[in-house]
């Protein structure tokens, strides 16, 4: 019986599997690029918002604007708790926690580990000067809003301590530290 050429010294067998294991690999990898890609702007945002993330192409760029719009977001959330039109205000903090989870996405997407080490570094300490507004929201703001801004403030804090865990590595903050009761 004759040997095939397939498996003749062997060096054909291993050509072949060594295709398929790099197609395989960069097939895959391609394939776990695409949820990142696919990564919308939150809902909510006004015209001029989204023609600003869809502006900005560097990725340093764009979450930067996307902490802008997420500010302006809180800005128009209190001065709308002063006004005393809550429905306003709940509309703005639904955006405002869309935007924040959007940022922290652009933020672990970034490629290069300095680059997304400095995302995370700026989105905690934007996040911790938001934190003071988003209290007093949530003591200004009547009980059938309050849900609105107590997951606004639940999420800009654990999104802080996420960020803080991964930029110090480990467990740096605790998780039940910082939630508040909802």
């Amino acid at each position: 019986m004759r040997h095939s050429t397939l498996w003749r010294g062997g060096r054909q067998a291993r050509r072949i599997l060594s295709l398929w294991l790099w197609i395989g690999a960069f097939g895959f990898s391609v394939w776990a690029d695409e949820p990142a890609r696919a990564m919308t702007p939150p809902a909510g945002l006004s015209e001029a918002e989204r023609q600003a993330l869809e502006k900005e192409t560097s990725p340093k760029d764009h979450f930067e604007s996307c902490l802008k719009i997420g500010a302006g977001r809180l800005a128009i959330a209190a001065e709308a708790v002063k006004r005393e039109n809550f429905d306003a205000a709940a509309q703005a903090l639904r955006v405002y926690t869309g935007v924040i989870d959007y940022a922290q996405g652009c933020a672990r997407q970034a490629a290069k580990e300095k680059t997304r080490q400095q995302m995370l570094r700026k989105l905690e300490t934007t996040l911790r000067q938001h934190l003071p507004l988003l209290e007093w929201m949530a003591t200004a703001m009547p009980e059938c809003h309050a849900g609105c801004v107590r997951q606004a403030l639940n999420r800009a804090k654990a999104i802080r301590r996420e960020s803080l865990n991964v930029f110090f590595g480990g467990e740096f903050l605790k998780a039940g530290i910082e939630t508040t009761a909802e």
